[in-house]
């Protein structure tokens, strides 16, 4: 006996549900990529202003979700010289956020008359009080070292150096250290450092609180914590007076 064919019949009202549903996924979609940007919130700024970043980010005009790219955002605000890194978030309400990690000033340089960054860049800046200052020529290497090692001191310390001068530590005719510095304190001390070493100079104002109010040479230029220690200008005269008359015998 044949089978007889059921013919199934097309369950419009089943479809039409579906095609509401995948309508209404579509507009709530769209409205979000179409709503324009309410809200911009910038952290991690010092050196930059709000208006600052909302212009290299191109979005003054507060476009919607859709024609927003995070990842052009944070393109275009990287090419800026104080921004070392950054990270833009959004959400469903048009909040946008913009984490910034700006980059240190680190020194002036006087050579050049420029402010150096912890990211490498020099940028012209009239406000160049209240950091170090770099008074005499490092040779190309050294300067680059230089860089990636004062990121590593505290910036409350290295703020209150007054000027920093490349001294090689030499034996006769023989370099010894060919990364040491001599840094100028605003407090009328002297440091001297290398940049292997350039960690000990957080111990600064430890060491400096032991000796009290006297003024003299910190010597910062050792690994070992034996031959880190302050000398004071008198003791350092007397004994340069004492090899004086040594020699005038």
């Amino acid at each position: 006996m044949a089978k007889k064919k059921v013919k199934k019949r097309l369950n419009v009202k089943a479809l039409l549900v579906l095609i509401l549903i995948i309508y209404l996924i579509y507009m709530i979609v769209y409205s979000f990529l179409s709503m324009p940007i309410k809200n911009i919130y910038i952290t991690g700024t010092s050196n930059l202003s709000d208006n600052d970043i909302i212009e290299a980010a191109n979005i003054k005009n507060y476009p919607s979700m859709l024609k927003l790219s995070s990842s052009k955002i944070e393109k275009n605000l990287k090419k800026m010289d104080y921004i070392e890194d950054v990270k833009v978030r959004r959400n469903l309400f048009g909040k946008l956020t913009i984490d910034v990690v700006e980059a240190k000033i680190l020194f002036y340089n006087r050579n050049t008359g420029k402010l150096v960054l912890s990211n490498g860049k020099e940028v012209d800046d009239e406000n160049k009080y209240g950091y170090p200052s770099l008074i005499n020529y490092v040779p190309k290497e050294i300067y680059s070292k230089m860089i990636s090692s004062l990121k590593k001191a505290n910036f409350n310390i290295l703020y209150s150096v007054s000027e920093m001068e490349y001294s090689v530590s030499r034996s006769g005719d023989k370099i010894i250290d060919d990364t040491r510095f001599i840094f100028r304190m605003n407090d009328g001390n002297t440091v001297y450092i290398n940049l292997i070493n350039i960690k000990n100079l957080n111990k600064y104002q430890d060491i400096y609180a032991t000796v009290g109010d006297i003024k003299g040479v910190m010597y910062l230029d050792s690994s070992s914590n034996e031959n880190i220690y302050f000398k004071s200008y008198e003791s350092i005269q007397k004994e340069a007076n004492s090899g004086e008359e040594e020699k005038n015998e």
